[in-house]
Protein backbone atom coordinates (compact mmCIF):
# COMPACT_ATOMS: atom_id res chain seq x y z
CA UNK A 1 0.00 0.00 0.00
CA UNK A 2 1.58 3.15 -1.07
CA UNK A 3 2.15 6.01 2.24
CA UNK A 4 -0.75 8.11 0.40
CA UNK A 5 -3.20 5.23 0.23
CA UNK A 6 -2.55 4.93 4.04
CA UNK A 7 -2.36 8.45 4.63
CA UNK A 8 -6.27 8.66 3.32
CA UNK A 9 -7.40 5.29 4.74
CA UNK A 10 -5.63 6.72 7.90
CA UNK A 11 -7.79 10.21 7.60
CA UNK A 12 -10.66 8.36 6.70
CA UNK A 13 -10.81 6.38 9.79
CA UNK A 14 -10.29 9.35 12.12
CA UNK A 15 -12.96 10.98 10.34
CA UNK A 16 -15.28 7.97 10.78
CA UNK A 17 -14.33 7.69 14.68
CA UNK A 18 -14.76 11.41 14.98
CA UNK A 19 -18.57 11.20 13.72
CA UNK A 20 -19.29 8.01 16.16
CA UNK A 21 -17.40 9.82 18.87
CA UNK A 22 -20.26 12.85 18.29
CA UNK A 23 -23.05 10.67 17.65
CA UNK A 24 -21.85 8.69 21.08
CA UNK A 25 -21.46 12.55 22.66
CA UNK A 26 -25.60 13.26 21.58
CA UNK A 27 -26.77 10.22 23.28
CA UNK A 28 -24.91 10.47 26.52
CA UNK A 29 -26.00 14.39 26.83
CA UNK A 30 -29.89 13.53 25.64
CA UNK A 31 -29.20 10.85 28.55
CA UNK A 32 -28.12 13.17 30.96
CA UNK A 33 -30.70 15.13 30.66
CA UNK A 34 -30.21 17.88 28.11
CA UNK A 35 -32.69 17.09 25.14
CA UNK A 36 -31.69 19.89 23.25
CA UNK A 37 -27.24 19.62 22.96
CA UNK A 38 -26.09 22.13 20.60
CA UNK A 39 -23.36 21.49 17.99
CA UNK A 40 -20.80 23.45 20.43
CA UNK A 41 -21.66 20.99 23.63
CA UNK A 42 -21.66 17.65 21.27
CA UNK A 43 -18.16 18.78 19.79
CA UNK A 44 -17.03 19.61 23.25
CA UNK A 45 -18.31 16.01 25.08
CA UNK A 46 -16.90 13.96 21.99
CA UNK A 47 -13.81 15.89 22.26
CA UNK A 48 -13.20 17.37 18.72
CA UNK A 49 -13.55 20.81 17.67
CA UNK A 50 -16.48 22.61 16.44
CA UNK A 51 -15.00 22.98 12.95
CA UNK A 52 -14.86 18.79 13.09
CA UNK A 53 -18.60 18.82 13.48
CA UNK A 54 -19.75 20.84 10.69
CA UNK A 55 -16.74 19.22 8.70
CA UNK A 56 -18.54 16.29 9.27
CA UNK A 57 -22.50 17.34 9.35
CA UNK A 58 -23.57 20.14 7.15
CA UNK A 59 -26.21 21.43 9.34
CA UNK A 60 -28.11 19.95 12.61
CA UNK A 61 -30.49 18.19 10.57
CA UNK A 62 -27.98 15.96 9.02
CA UNK A 63 -26.99 15.25 12.55
CA UNK A 64 -30.46 14.09 13.53
CA UNK A 65 -30.17 11.76 10.68
CA UNK A 66 -27.30 10.74 11.37
CA UNK A 67 -28.58 10.09 15.12
CA UNK A 68 -31.49 8.24 13.99
CA UNK A 69 -29.84 5.97 11.08
CA UNK A 70 -27.36 5.18 14.54
CA UNK A 71 -30.76 4.10 17.05
CA UNK A 72 -33.53 3.25 14.40
CA UNK A 73 -32.45 -0.23 14.73
CA UNK A 74 -33.20 -1.17 18.59
CA UNK A 75 -35.76 1.91 18.72
CA UNK A 76 -38.04 -0.04 16.22
CA UNK A 77 -36.74 -3.81 17.85
CA UNK A 78 -38.24 -2.95 20.85
CA UNK A 79 -41.68 -1.68 20.05
CA UNK A 80 -41.97 -4.34 16.39
CA UNK A 81 -40.65 -7.38 17.29
CA UNK A 82 -41.13 -8.09 21.23
CA UNK A 83 -44.23 -9.20 22.73
CA UNK A 84 -46.67 -12.04 22.49
CA UNK A 85 -48.88 -11.29 19.36
CA UNK A 86 -51.20 -14.47 19.90
CA UNK A 87 -53.80 -15.77 22.36
CA UNK A 88 -56.72 -13.80 23.91
CA UNK A 89 -57.44 -9.97 24.01
CA UNK A 90 -56.44 -10.04 27.75
CA UNK A 91 -53.08 -11.65 27.03
CA UNK A 92 -53.04 -9.73 23.79
CA UNK A 93 -53.79 -6.59 25.52
CA UNK A 94 -51.13 -7.21 29.01
CA UNK A 95 -48.26 -8.20 26.38
CA UNK A 96 -49.02 -4.85 24.16
CA UNK A 97 -48.93 -2.21 27.01
CA UNK A 98 -46.18 -4.19 28.97
CA UNK A 99 -44.03 -3.68 25.62
CA UNK A 100 -44.52 -0.53 24.88
CA UNK A 101 -44.16 0.37 28.39
CA UNK A 102 -40.93 -1.35 28.56
CA UNK A 103 -39.73 0.10 25.43
CA UNK A 104 -41.00 3.93 25.87
CA UNK A 105 -38.92 3.50 29.50
CA UNK A 106 -35.84 1.92 27.37
CA UNK A 107 -36.00 5.04 24.30
CA UNK A 108 -37.61 7.77 26.83
CA UNK A 109 -34.55 10.11 27.21
CA UNK A 110 -34.33 9.90 22.94
CA UNK A 111 -38.47 10.20 22.79
CA UNK A 112 -38.14 13.57 24.97
CA UNK A 113 -35.61 14.68 22.74
CA UNK A 114 -37.10 14.37 19.49
CA UNK A 115 -40.48 15.45 21.08
CA UNK A 116 -38.31 18.99 21.84
CA UNK A 117 -36.29 19.26 19.01
CA UNK A 118 -38.69 18.42 16.42
CA UNK A 119 -40.34 22.29 16.10
CA UNK A 120 -37.15 23.42 14.89
CA UNK A 121 -35.84 20.16 12.80
CA UNK A 122 -37.72 18.74 9.69
CA UNK A 123 -35.79 15.15 9.59
CA UNK A 124 -37.37 14.83 13.25
CA UNK A 125 -40.50 16.18 12.08
CA UNK A 126 -40.60 13.83 9.47
CA UNK A 127 -39.51 10.92 11.57
CA UNK A 128 -42.18 11.65 14.18
CA UNK A 129 -44.92 11.65 11.74
CA UNK A 130 -43.33 8.31 10.26
CA UNK A 131 -42.99 6.63 13.60
CA UNK A 132 -46.60 7.46 14.32
CA UNK A 133 -47.74 5.87 11.41
CA UNK A 134 -45.74 2.76 12.53
CA UNK A 135 -46.64 2.65 16.12
CA UNK A 136 -50.98 3.18 14.86
CA UNK A 137 -50.46 0.10 12.33
CA UNK A 138 -48.39 -2.09 15.03
CA UNK A 139 -50.99 -1.20 17.53
CA UNK A 140 -53.85 -2.43 15.26
CA UNK A 141 -52.06 -5.25 13.86
CA UNK A 142 -51.69 -6.44 17.46
CA UNK A 143 -55.01 -5.37 18.55
CA UNK A 144 -57.15 -6.38 16.08
CA UNK A 145 -60.48 -5.41 17.40
CA UNK A 146 -59.23 -1.82 17.40
CA UNK A 147 -59.78 -1.87 13.61
CA UNK A 148 -63.60 -2.17 14.70
CA UNK A 149 -64.07 0.28 16.85
CA UNK A 150 -65.50 3.75 15.91
CA UNK A 151 -63.17 6.53 14.78
CA UNK A 152 -63.69 8.20 18.26
CA UNK A 153 -62.41 4.83 19.84
CA UNK A 154 -59.31 4.14 17.74
CA UNK A 155 -58.35 7.62 18.38
CA UNK A 156 -58.96 7.52 21.69
CA UNK A 157 -56.57 3.43 22.00
CA UNK A 158 -53.57 4.94 19.84
CA UNK A 159 -53.78 7.54 22.76
CA UNK A 160 -53.72 5.46 25.48
CA UNK A 161 -50.63 3.62 23.78
CA UNK A 162 -48.53 6.76 23.10
CA UNK A 163 -45.67 8.03 24.24
CA UNK A 164 -47.75 11.30 25.11
CA UNK A 165 -49.47 9.11 27.36
CA UNK A 166 -47.09 7.76 29.03
CA UNK A 167 -45.07 10.83 29.63
CA UNK A 168 -47.70 12.70 31.50
CA UNK A 169 -48.60 9.77 33.66
CA UNK A 170 -45.13 8.79 34.49
CA UNK A 171 -43.28 12.33 34.37
CA UNK A 172 -46.00 15.12 35.16
CA UNK A 173 -48.51 12.84 37.43
CA UNK A 174 -45.17 11.02 39.09
CA UNK A 175 -47.15 7.37 38.71
CA UNK A 176 -44.44 4.27 38.58
CA UNK A 177 -43.81 2.47 35.86
CA UNK A 178 -46.56 -0.24 37.06
CA UNK A 179 -49.15 1.84 38.18
CA UNK A 180 -48.90 3.63 34.85
CA UNK A 181 -48.96 0.39 33.07
CA UNK A 182 -51.81 -0.75 34.86
CA UNK A 183 -54.08 2.05 34.34
CA UNK A 184 -53.01 2.15 30.32
CA UNK A 185 -54.37 -1.64 30.12
CA UNK A 186 -57.05 -0.65 32.28
CA UNK A 187 -58.38 1.96 29.98
CA UNK A 188 -58.19 -0.13 26.96
CA UNK A 189 -59.35 -3.27 28.53
CA UNK A 190 -62.43 -0.81 29.23
CA UNK A 191 -62.25 0.43 25.69
CA UNK A 192 -61.64 -2.48 24.07
CA UNK A 193 -64.19 -5.31 26.06
CA UNK A 194 -66.59 -3.23 27.54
Amino acid sequence: MSAVAQLSDGRRLRSERSRQAMINAALILIEEGNFAPTAKQISARAGVGIRSFFRQFEDMDQFFAAVDEHTVGSFWESFLHEGDREGTLTERLESIVATYAKAFEEHRSLLLATKSLRWSSRILKENYERYQQISRANKERWLREIIQLPVDDRELADAYLSFEMWHRLRDIQGLSCSAAQTLVLKALTRLLNP
